[in-house]
């Protein structure tokens, strides 16, 4: 790819900034590409532009100015920014790296690095196998050297998610999504975060913006299904519900992927076609399930569409805001299944927890493949929308019904919002039409 196509860190948009900088955190690709409407392999390849963009300003600038320049002054690269603003932080790592000493500094955080990613993926685990008590013992500890490492914050309010504790993970959910809104006006000013070396990756790892909003929802999502199920009495429902979470069970499911997930379903079988049938006084009991990230969750989207009630259908728009793997992407699948009954709900979604409309694009591509005229109305009414990211799946979606009678509202969206890569590329198709 040549460097004239290459994206810019200071002229993406939020849109195209989220996936790349989610993957760059660890994200699962497959999940990131779907969420970002884009394929897997133009993931990479914006990744891999912005990483080599990275190195070669490093290259650039390792030639430090032997004249003194004032904070204040142009950058000498030309950029047009003052010098603090651009590679004054550069130059004075490159003169520390001729210091042996700092050198060995930077060896050593390297090994402090190594050292942490063992540690994070000991919690992990200890989550994993439902040791909540040890896991959070650990993470606390590390959190109070690392404070503003991100997964050992989310390991933090997960365990308190699962203790029952909503109100303190969302807490830390909250806190930590401003910190992250902060971190990312950084990066896109700066090519780094805050306390990341130059020329060396940094000790805290921060989540994109859009993942702390996912799980701050999660945890209010939690709060008001527990308080439901505490209403629940049903002992028969209650004993079917534990044998579903029976697939959480690694001993006895060692399988993972997709091996794992055929192999839970065969033996839970007679479970599941129960949980189909008993009727939707069964929702109450499976709505903490929906909020975990487990493998009995996964079966959860399934057993709602076997229920056409408000609650259902409630739960499977909640849940695709999740950003789950696999249980997101299937309560998609089972909205888009509803067709033209889901579109009041997908309305009344966008009517309520206004907040949260940036992790509502996966209704928004519902929307654009049901196609029907009734979705098609109101894409033309969330092209109003506030938010850049949201006009943009707008966009995408719009130019699946190939109606070239969006083009004019299509064209005065897309300069409103000052341009998205998915809009601007379905206003394209249609003038091809």
């Amino acid at each position: 790819m040549s460097n004239s196509s290459e994206l810019q860190f200071d002229t993406m948009s939020e849109a195209e900034l989220e996936p790349v900088l989610e993957l760059l955190q660890g994200g699962d690709p497959d999940v990131i590409a779907l969420k970002a409407g884009i394929k897997k392999e133009q993931l990479f390849r914006m990744r891999d532009d912005l990483l080599a963009q990275a190195e070669r300003k490093r290259d650039e600038f390792t030639d430090v100015p032997s004249e003194k320049i004032g904070r204040n002054e142009p950058c000498p690269c030309g950029s047009g920014k003052k010098y603090k603003h651009c590679c004054l932080e550069r130059h004075e790592a490159a003169r520390q790296a001729k210091d042996p000493e700092q050198a060995e500094n930077l060896r050593a955080k390297e090994r402090e690095q190594k050292q942490l990613i063992k540690h994070i993926e000991k919690a992990f685990g200890l989550l994993s196998s439902r040791k909540n008590a040890e896991a959070i013992r650990l993470a606390l500890n590390l959190i109070s050297n690392y404070p503003n490492e991100d997964r050992l914050h989310d390991i933090v309010a997960t365990c308190h998610l699962y203790a029952g504790e909503c109100e303190k993970a969302i807490e830390i959910c909250r806190c930590r999504l401003e910190v992250a809104r902060s971190e990312k006006d950084y990066f896109i000013e700066h090519g780094r975060y805050r306390d990341a070396e130059i020329d060396k990756p940094a000790l805290s790892y921060y989540y994109p913006p859009l993942t702390w909003l996912q799980k701050y929802w999660i945890a209010l999502k939690t709060k008001d299904y527990l308080v439901l199920y505490s209403e629940m009495k049903n002992a028969k429902i209650i004993a079917l519900i534990k044998k579903l979470q029976t697939a959480d069970d690694t001993n006895q499911f060692p399988e993972k992927h997709s091996n794992g997930l055929e192999l839970r379903k065969n033996a839970l079988k007679e479970t599941l076609d129960k949980l189909n049938t008993i009727g939707p006084e069964i929702i109450p009991y499976l709505l903490p399930l929906a909020c975990k990230y487990s493998w009995a969750g996964i079966f959860v989207p399934e057993i709602l569409s076997s229920y056409k009630t408000d609650m259902a259908i409630h739960t499977l728009i909640d849940m695709s805001m999740f950003g789950f793997a696999y249980a997101s992407g299937a309560s998609l699948h089972y909205l888009e299944n509803l067709r033209e009954t889901v579109i009041p709900y997908i309305e009344e979604a966008f009517s309520r927890d206004k907040a949260f409309d940036p992790i509502k694009t996966g209704i928004v591509s519902v929307l654009g493949n049901i196609r029907v005229p009734a979705s098609y109305e109101l894409l033309l009414r969330l092209l109003e929308h506030e938010s850049s990211h949201i006009v943009n799946w707008v966009g995408d979606a719009l130019g699946k019904y190939n109606n070239v009678e969006a083009l004019p509202v299509m064209i005065a969206a897309t300069q409103r919002i000052g341009g998205e890569k998915m809009i601007d590329a379905a206003i394209e198709k249609l003038k091809d039409l």
